[in-house]
């Protein structure tokens, strides 16, 4: 017998091994129900068994609890027969039970006294509402993304889910694979994470994207988790997890391709988009897509594989704008557009795919995935956008990027169950030179404010970030979990770990000292400059999350309840980290920071979740649902306003004001001198090559309980069966968030920024036709400039802070016998932001100095993040109420039956942005008042003015409808299928983006996107 010792070792040695265990699959599926007799008496000690083809061990088997209760989880997604057998009873039999995502399907039965050879079979229809859940989720299986005019990747999907934040890519137009999971409900993007088969294939905390290619393609189906997670969710973002297809007994596989190209495209060039000021429309030159699978047994009921090669492509132009007859030349600094030549992109990206299932022993089952990637874009002489030449943008290209995981799954007993498996994803972008010729290491970027084309970038490339050109490793070396379910019937018991650690690095390259000159009707104003040149500056930081939950479910009767804990630590760390000395020529004294010099993060986290279900009637068709869960917010780890390297806190970069007297595009001081001398101003940081940091963190907000930026989620919705598989589902949700930070400029003080107004100017197309006062704007005094010394710190040392997000989704799900399948619904939701509150004590919010975003206010705060809506000294505009706004999305479709014909739709109405006036406002426009700012001001001479508040003025609504026809042709144990998709089919020239840029009576709200016009895309596919 062990003693109290040998136990409490052999305790700590099972809980390390869990926590040492990879991650287990996001959960899948599960059968429940009540078994009685004909008396209506429970009847405990049944066994049940779950029979499918998705199962490699065919069968799963439990035994009902005292309660005469069962359930059978971690069920793939398939069609079910459920068995139900007790020695004196007969036996119990339910076919066709359909289950997919994490769906519980209830399936009750009674056992009458008999022999066990006499069986009862029941059919019905499969169960279409889930009553003992509460979270939102939108399915959508292999057959369904085989029919819909798509282009099957992340972002079609998610276009035609109500509410979500995604547009749409009109059938991939563009020719991509890639794509992240976006955000609902206000979310923050962030929150949102990419999984396969539950494994969080994300990079260092973000929601996929950057080179990512989930295999969409050849999934069994996806599924998306809206709201409502429990204890496992990291977030409370969406969760896009696409399920792979396994092999089987049986070989099997399919090959399809899709393409189009100029010839099949009409036109939507309508006077209207020329009067607006679109230069030259959105054209498909060609796009296409070939993707092939295979799969079947190595070893039958043991061993299955499945691959996957997928290739798409394609080249678009560049909607108004047009290749530069300067393009390399360094001795100008003109655009010279060629009309005769319009600018285009092209892409190209590649994914090859094998999947191992392996059931090992009859209780082990071991699951193997590898993905590479490869994409390449803007090669050759392609490139540009609607406000960048063809020859400043960059190449693009991830080279090669890869996917591993493995997942193990142990049913231990028949209410005991195990689950591990391990992830990574690892991607090697670059932000390169171009190979058209016109790289020139020499030449500098141009910035012009106004002109033909507002904000317009020229002559040379130079990538986000800290510098130029870029080689960088983003990703995770590990994304871990394990889990242990326990399952009686009514309980439903689950604790796990989940964690990993990430050391995403970017390596930065800058070939000039300046790196960037604005001008503004092609007279400069301000220059870029840096340290960076020399060797290559890399910045690399590691993160390790460490994450416990416990959960656990409970039915009685009709009522489910749901309740966990979740603990959430973050620690960040990074490897020594240096700039400058030798070969560095402006910064020869090198900065060196070693290794754990400077804290970290050291965040922890409890979040409670409660969840209740309840089933209305007893009958399975009408469930209530509430859930509660307060939620951690992402933190990435890409140069962001939070990095906490010191590499990042250290100023490398700088901007000042220029005059250039002289017009010869040379500014003609000392580069090296802070202060102002000759034609430039003094340098806006003067801590730029010091080893000094811009920006210091309060250890209260970076570290201990409850620090972390966090979000609260309600929901509370009804579903009800309206008829046979037809079901109606409406929610209620809320969001709100808190433990945001603002950074104050300690070298500062309020008295330092001199406040202004300006009129705006007449112009019949501003609200109001213009002539309106914009109060509230900042100068910072001329001997405060370039001194930074930043404290990130908490909001509520300053002020109050709010944001929230309301609104009801409703939805309608039908698949009927008859071949009809239908998805979609609406969503109705407004947000409101109030920064005002800390704006008030703190003028200085936005981008700063530093060139960093220092606030939340401006960084995670959705309503006014990004752009003109970011609080700043140059925005007055810290509060935003927009009004409920209301979006229409769904698909259908159809098989027509004899003459197997298979009609699909897809449809969107989506209300437009917000719009902005950027008015550039120059020292006499400010001198002018009404409030005049008295002096001149500091930095460069001109700022841009938003002059429409936030959410007053919107643009144009998005309306879409794409079609899809084919026709199914069968060859014995084979199919084919021929089609055609029309998308854009009412052919709207909506314009879906702008140049915000504002000249009086001249330039706004050109045209920089409008909805790519009708085209064809044919279609061929064969399963066999």
């Amino acid at each position: 017998m062990l003693t109290s010792v040998q136990r409490a070792r052999a305790s700590l040695v099972v809980l390390s091994l869990l926590v040492l265990l990879p991650s287990a699959a996001f959960a899948q599926a599960a059968i429940t129900g009540v078994v009685r007799d004909a008396g209506g008496l429970v009847l405990p000690g049944v066994t049940v068994e779950a029979t499918s083809p998705a199962l490699i061990e065919k069968v799963r088997s439990v035994i009902t609890d005292a309660t005469g209760q069962y359930r059978i989880v971690d069920l793939r997604p398939g069609t079910y027969t459920v068995t139900m057998a007790l020695p004196g009873f007969n036996t119990f039999r339910r076919e066709g039970i359909e289950l997919s995502g994490q769906f519980i399907a209830t399936v009750n039965a009674s056992l009458n006294v008999g022999s066990l050879e006499e069986t009862i079979t029941v059919t019905g229809e499969s169960p279409v509402v889930d009553v003992q859940t509460t979270r939102a989720q939108t399915i959508i299986d292999r057959d369904v993304l085989a029919a819909i005019p798509s282009s099957r990747n992340v972002v079609g999907i998610q276009a035609i889910i109500p509410g979500m934040n995604t547009d749409g890519d009109s059938g991939g137009i563009n020719g991509t694979m890639q794509g992240g999971a976006s955000a609902i409900h206000g979310g923050r993007n962030a929150d949102s994470r990419i999984y396969a088969d539950g494994i969080n294939m994300g990079w260092a905390g973000g929601n996929g994207g950057g080179g990512q290619m989930p295999q969409v393609a050849a999934s069994q189906e996806v599924v998306m988790t809206l709201s409502g997670g429990n204890a496992e969710a990291e977030t409370g973002g969406v969760v896009f997890n696409a399920i792979p297809r396994d092999g089987g007994n049986t070989f099997s596989g399919q090959g399809n391709f899709s393409g189009s190209n100029g010839s099949l495209q009409g036109s939507n060039y309508t006077d209207e988009l020329k009067n607006a000021g679109l230069r030259a429309p959105f054209e498909l030159i060609r796009v296409y897509d070939a993707n092939a699978m295979y799969g079947g047994r190595i070893l039958p009921d043991r061993l299955w594989f499945y691959g996957v090669y997928r290739q798409v492509g394609g080249k678009r132009t560049v909607p108004g704008m047009f290749a530069n007859r300067n393009a390399g030349n360094p001795n100008s600094w003109v655009v010279d557009f060629d009309r005769s030549k319009q600018a285009y992109n092209n892409s190209l990206e590649r994914q090859a795919t094998v999947r191992l299932t392996w059931q090992a022993t009859p209780r082990n089952k071991f699951n193997a995935h590898w993905a590479e990637q490869y994409n390449d874009a803007n090669y050759g002489d392609a490139g540009g956008t609607a406000t960048t030449t063809p020859e400043a943008q960059t190449r693009t290209y991830y080279i090669p990027s890869r996917q591993p995981h493995a997942t193990w799954q142990s049913p231990i007993s028949g209410r005991l169950l195990a689950e591990a498996g391990w992830g990574m994803y690892q991607a090697r972008y670059r932000f390169a030179p171009r190979n058209d010729g016109t790289h020139n290491p020499a030449m500098i970027q141009r910035l012009e404010q106004a002109g033909e084309i507002p904000g317009l970038l020229s002559r040379m490339p130079r990538a986000p970030g800290q510098g130029g050109f870029t080689h960088s490793l983003i990703g995770n070396l590990a994304s871990l979990r394990a889990s242990l379910t326990f399952v009686t019937g009514a309980h439903n018991l689950k604790v796990g770990y989940q964690g990993g650690f990430g050391n995403p690095s970017q390596t930065y390259q800058n070939t000039t000292q300046v790196v960037q000159v604005r001008t503004l009707n092609g007279v400069p104003n301000q220059l870029t400059q840096t340290i960076s040149v020399g060797p290559d500056t890399k910045y690399v930081r590691n993160l390790i999350p460490t994450n416990f939950y416990a959960q656990d479910q409970w039915t009685r009767g009709r009522l489910t309840l749901q309740g966990g804990i979740r603990y959430d630590s973050l620690i960040s760390t990074y490897p020594d980290q240096r700039i400058g000395g030798p070969g560095w020529p402006y910064a020869p004294q090198e900065i060196f920071f070693p290794s754990r010099s400077t804290p970290g993060y050291e965040w922890k986290d409890l979040g409670p979740r409660i969840g209740v279900a309840y089933d209305v009637f007893g009958t399975g068709r009408t469930a209530i649902r509430f859930n509660v869960g307060r939620y951690i917010e992402a933190i990435t780890a890409s140069n962001n306003d939070l990095d906490m390297n010191p590499m990042v806190r250290t100023p490398v970069n700088s901007t000042r004001g220029w005059t250039d007297t002289n017009r010869n595009f040379v500014p003609d001081c000392d580069l090296m001198n802070r202060e102002a001398n000759g034609e430039c101003a003094r340098l806006d940081n003067q801590n730029l090559g010091r080893p000094i940091f811009s920006r210091s963190f309060d250890p209260e907000y970076v570290s201990g309980f409850g620090s972390r930026p966090y979000n609260w989620s309600v929901g509370f919705g009804v579903q009800h069966e309206v008829i046979t598989g037809v079901s109606a589902t409406v929610t209620f949700n809320r969001n709100w968030w808190g433990n945001w930070y603002v950074v104050d400029n300690r070298s500062t003080n309020l008295a330092d920024y001199t406040p202004y107004s300006i009129q705006a100017p007449r112009d019949p197309r501003l609200p109001g036709g213009g002539g309106q006062t914009i109060s509230g704007l900042y100068n910072l005094v001329p001997e405060k400039v370039g001194l930074v010394d930043e404290l990130a710190q908490s909001y509520a040392n300053f002020g109050d802070q709010i944001e929230n997000w309301q609104g009801i989704d409703v939805s309608i799900v039908a698949r009927t016998r008859l071949g009809l399948t239908v998805q979609g619904g609406t969503s109705t939701g407004r947000r409101l932001a109030d920064a005002c509150d800390v704006r008030a004590k703190l003028p200085e919010l936005g981008t700063g100095p530093t060139g960093v975003t220092n606030a939340s206010v401006t960084a995670n705060v959705t309503a006014l993040g990004g752009g003109a809506f970011s609080a700043s000294v140059n925005n007055p505009y810290c509060r935003i109420a927009e009004p409920y706004r209301t979006d229409f999305r769904g698909l259908a479709t159809y098989t027509v039956p004899k003459v197997d014909v298979q009609v699909a739709a897809t449809w969107a109405s989506i209300p437009g942005e917000s719009l902005r006036a950027d008015y550039i406002a120059t020292n006499a426009v400010i001198a002018a008042g009404p409030q005049p700012l008295g002096r001149p001001l500091t930095g460069a001479a001109t700022v841009s003015v938003n002059l429409i508040p936030p959410a007053t003025m919107w643009g144009a609504r998005r309306n879409n409808v794409d079609m899809r026809i084919a026709k199914v042709l069968r060859y014995g144990g084979t199919r084919a299928q021929v089609g055609v998709d029309i998308y854009n089919l009412m052919n709207a020239d909506t314009v879906t983006n702008y140049n915000f840029g504002f000249v009086p009576g001249g330039s706004w709200l050109i045209p920089t996107q409008v909805t790519p016009a009708r085209y064809a895309r044919i279609s061929v596919q064969y399963d066999f």
